[in-house]
């Protein structure tokens, strides 16, 4: 990624941190479900599990950069498998949701035209179209939890919204790295919001039952 200098290893460490808040996310999200039994949270846990195993990739993969700049293509890999993880995650998120609204098809669909760009790509350090990618499926999730949101008017409806809409928005810094170099700071801080609201949800949902 198009980390500004003074932020490269800085990166990788929130990287890592993002993955601890994601596992937390997977780990609440399953408890929920064992208490509530909702398949989506079922699809949650599974999501974050996927999203905090290509942060933490990702992040450690990135940490030798501190000592090392000719590591490049290990750095570029970390970062492939980081961007596949979190398309087949919000992916499998959305297609749950779609599933709710009876539009499998539509979940079908769509989750075959978001795992397409994957194979498309050599492994590089930065794929806008993928960023892009990402960007798309966690706006129709957020769209899909605004509707949620305006239906049960709940507190825990409103924390999923915002969650999801926080990590639309840092997935449009992630994109623009190339042209402004510390919106990257940005969208790791955004990501780090929304992993957070997701996860006080979470912690209200386990703590009520």
């Amino acid at each position: 990624m198009h980390a500004p200098q003074w932020f490269v290893g800085f990166d990788s460490m929130m990287q890592i941190v993002e993955s601890i808040i994601a596992f937390a996310v997977a780990y609440h999200a399953l408890k929920g479900f064992r208490l509530v039994k909702d398949r989506t949270l079922f699809f949650l846990h599974f999501s974050f599990v996927l999203l905090g195993l290509g942060l933490l990739t990702d992040g450690v993969v990135g940490l030798p950069v501190f000592a090392f700049r000719g590591l490049s293509p290990v750095v570029a890999t970390g970062y492939f498998i980081r961007i596949t993880a979190e398309i087949i995650a919000y992916a499998l998120l959305l297609f749950a949701y779609l599933r709710q609204t009876k539009s499998f098809m539509a979940g079908t669909a769509l989750l075959a035209m978001a795992a397409s760009p994957v194979s498309l790509f050599e492994v590089l350090p930065y794929h806008p179209l993928l960023e892009i990618a990402v960007f798309f499926l966690i706006a129709f999730i957020a769209t899909q939890t605004a509707m949620n949101y305006g239906v049960r008017k709940e507190k825990n409806s409103l924390l999923v919204f915002v969650g999801f809409v926080l990590l639309a928005i840092s997935h449009v810094f992630f994109m623009l790295p190339p042209i402004i170099g510390p919106f990257f700071v940005v969208a790791h801080l955004t990501q780090l919001l929304g992993f957070l609201a997701l996860l006080i949800m979470l912690l209200r949902v386990t703590r009520t039952r």
